[in-house]
């Protein structure tokens, strides 16, 4: 049976109007293969870690008891160095009103002329000035010194709390056996213990930090005062 060329223009028609949508489908993109879940890390399994391990109980005590007598002996020297600069303040004022009589009667052995007088206020003015620079160097020292005692205190309060939560951590663990860290059902009270723990250290370092500080002060006061010494 012999196709009509109409009918062949017409099937000829349709092919065209088909084509641009054969080409879209064949210019599509294959369907991605699923991709294979992303192995897991082993290392992202272990974020368990004990930060810091607390000592046997009885070193802990040990120590403990002798910042409790260093602490005693800091407030020993605060009340000693504190006295003692308060009566260097007050030799201080006497030196300097010592000083000004003395340049008083040299002023008025110059003025009626009695050089005799003069020369002697003078010496003693000088001698009362050299005093007066010494001691006002020691009442500066002490000064000094009383504030490194109080640091120096307020760091042993601070490391005897440390102590204290140290020993916390160290007697639960003892009082629970060996596995104690490792159980799962310790582990926050563990957690807790330790946290209080490394902030108590932290505040040990930040005043270790701050007796440094005041050491300098006082080595840089006992300087000045062995300068005037030796003027």
């Amino acid at each position: 049976m012999r196709t009509t060329r109409p009918r062949r223009l017409l099937l000829q028609l349709a092919g065209l109007l088909l084509l641009p949508v054969g080409l879209a489908a064949a210019q599509q993109p294959a369907t991605a293969p699923a991709l294979p879940p992303t192995p897991f890390p082993a290392v992202a399994a272990d974020t368990l870690e004990v930060i810091v391990s607390a000592r046997a109980v009885d070193s802990v005590r040990v120590e403990k008891d002798r910042l409790l007598g260093e602490r005693r002996d800091a407030e020993s020297r605060w009340t000693t160095y504190r006295d003692q600069s308060a009566r260097l303040k007050s030799g201080v004022g006497e030196l300097k009103a010592a000083v000004d009589a003395a340049e008083n009667r040299e002023k008025a052995a110059r003025k009626e002329k009695r050089d005799g007088d003069r020369i002697m206020a003078q010496v003693e003015k000088r001698r009362l000035e050299r005093a007066r620079d010494i001691v006002d160097a020691r009442f500066g020292l002490r000064l000094a010194q009383v504030e490194y005692a109080r640091i120096e205190r307020e760091f042993l309060d601070a490391a005897v709390r440390a102590d204290d939560a140290e020993l916390a951590i160290a007697e639960r663990r003892d009082a629970l056996g060996p596995v104690a860290m490792a159980d799962p059902s310790q582990r926050q009270a563990f957690q807790e213990l330790t946290n209080r723990w490394l902030q108590a250290l932290r505040t040990k370092a930040a005043r270790g930090y701050d007796v440094e500080d005041r050491r300098f002060k006082v080595v840089e006061a006992q300087l000045e005062l062995l300068k005037r010494q030796r003027d």
